[in-house]
């Protein structure tokens, strides 16, 4: 295993750090630091940019050839740190501390450290992670937002204003569907140099408050959160799979809610989302779409496309079909071959 000793801030030296502990240099383009894996570590890049207010990013999407500890030093000022998983996995831990937490995909964690110590990454060897970590300097951010850190919640407050850290703080979760919309929206951007400054700027300032609004919303318990995560939406996804392939079979939707990994409410808040129907609706309108395919284009009698679409009762199929065609099943059949 190879350990990198880094300092935490600023993001320059963070840079210079790895590239070191690397055998390799760093590229700095106005303010965007790049580091390319070299072949005997692996493979990927490495990016970190500063932005005004203490804000700035740094980016992993790389696969090492060997397990890879990052050690982060603490200076004067102990940043605050925002880590999401959009791929494969990592371990995090204080210095000095053996508890280790694992950060998975879709999973994202808040943390600062105590005292002097330091933070750890782990990564693993042969697996590709990609990794957005947010730093903040709380130092140059509690100057910028020092009005309205007064007026905030303590919770939060708190987490800004121990720029001495007095405290350590850990927090972990699962990213909300924005974040990811937002994780797509970066990694697809094709601007270049002023407007892509401004642009990834505004889109880490928004990952900050997207971040921030879910801290606030799971410390109202599970039984309130109302935020959509992303590893929810790709479970509603998978529903839908599972629906399109088993149309005849369905008996029970909570039954594939358990599946999916969900709860009942859960299951029909995300379908509420994604397609302004419940799951039953999703569910007759899957039916009865691939009811009028097979009207169209088979010669399957009534009762085998009833049975094959998933309706038990032959006049409950034709009253939803004629509620959603405005015709009944057979009439349907008729008019499109007089066409």
């Amino acid at each position: 295993m190879k350990k990198l000793q880094i300092h935490s801030l600023p993001l320059e030296e963070v840079m210079a750090d790895i590239a070191k502990g690397l055998n390799t240099s760093y590229v700095n383009d106005c303010g965007e630091y790049t580091v390319l894996l070299p072949d005997e570590w692996g493979s990927g890049i490495i990016k970190a940019i500063n932005f005004n207010g203490g804000l700035g990013i740094l980016i992993y999407a790389c696969t090492f050839n060997c397990d890879i500890e990052m050690c982060f030093s603490v200076n004067l000022t102990h940043p605050l740190k925002f880590l999401f998983c959009l791929e494969g996995s990592i371990s995090h831990f204080f210095e000095q501390d053996e508890q280790r937490h694992s950060l998975q995909k879709y999973q994202n964690i808040i943390v600062a450290s105590q005292g002097h110590n330091g933070h750890v990454l782990h990564f693993k060897k042969n697996t590709f992670t990609e990794i957005y970590s947010l730093e903040v300097d709380r130092e140059i951010f509690k100057e910028k937002m020092s009005c309205e850190l007064k007026k905030t919640k303590p919770a939060l407050r708190s987490i800004f204003n121990d720029q001495k850290a007095k405290q350590s703080f850990y927090y972990n979760g699962l990213y909300s569907l924005v974040l990811g919309e937002i994780f797509d929206e970066m990694k697809s951007q094709h601007h270049e140099h002023l407007i892509k400054k401004i642009w990834l700027e505004s889109q880490s300032y928004r990952m900050l408050a997207q971040q921030l609004i879910q801290y606030n919303d799971d410390l109202e318990g599970n039984s309130e959160k109302k935020i959509l995560r992303k590893s929810e939406a790709d479970a509603i996804k998978e529903a839908v799979e599972i629906m399109k392939l088993e149309l005849d079979t369905i008996n029970s939707l909570n039954s594939i809610a358990q599946r999916v990994g969900l709860s009942s409410k859960k299951f029909q808040n995300g379908f509420r989302h994604f397609y302004n129907k419940s799951a039953n609706e999703y569910l007759q309108y899957l039916r009865l779409t691939l009811a009028k395919n097979l009207l169209i284009n088979t010669q399957e009698s009534l009762q085998e496309i009833k049975d094959k679409v998933g309706f038990s009762s032959q006049s409950y199929f034709s009253e939803l079909f004629k509620k959603m065609y405005h015709t009944t099943p057979s009439n349907f059949r008729k008019e499109f071959r007089n066409k």
